[in-house]
């Protein structure tokens, strides 16, 4: 057995996750975590599953004859050292371009990894403008000042608020 990481992308249809778990019990896999959304009427995902070597390839096939979906099957990196802390940081502003740039280059500048990322933009009429969200969870090193960052973000540009919790 071997834990591995499925990608999908593709058109999305009702029943779907249903056929991949489907898909997945096919080739005696376990189900161990997943993630999903949808954008634009196309579905994305990320699968980790637990399987035999033997049966990988047949796992693809199967997912390839679903919807026409981009497949890709990579080994899990579960070995990897756990990390120290994580934090969410909360950022709302003003949409503009570049905001997603601006904001994973002051992490970067701190040397921080983001594990999970979600933004939206969202019409805000008492704002003037497009009102831009973002929630992005980051592992961090117990020392690591989060103030420091928390400043640093809102240095960005004015009309931007942060909120910082560690867990």
């Amino acid at each position: 057995m071997q834990a591995m990481v499925l990608t999908l992308i593709g058109k999305d249809k009702p029943g779907l996750v249903d056929a991949i778990a489907k898909c997945i019990i096919d080739v005696e896999g376990n189900w161990l975590k997943s993630s999903f959304c949808q954008l634009s009427g196309q579905f994305a995902g990320f699968i980790e599953v637990m399987l035999p070597q033997e049966k990988h390839h047949e796992l693809v096939n199967s997912c390839h004859q679903l919807a026409h979906l981009h497949i890709t099957l990579l080994p899990s990196n579960t070995h990897e050292t756990p990390l120290d802390a994580k934090a969410v940081i909360l950022v709302t502003g003003n949409d503009r371009r570049g905001i997603v740039s601006d904001i994973t280059s002051t992490l970067k500048t701190f040397d921080i990894n983001i594990i999970e990322m979600t933004t939206q933009c969202e019409s805000a009429p008492n704002w003037g403008s497009s009102l831009f969200t973002a929630k992005v969870v980051v592992s961090v090193s117990p020392q690591m000042d989060l103030d420091n960052v928390k400043l640093a973000i809102e240095d960005i540009t004015d009309d931007l608020m942060v909120e910082i919790e560690k867990s």
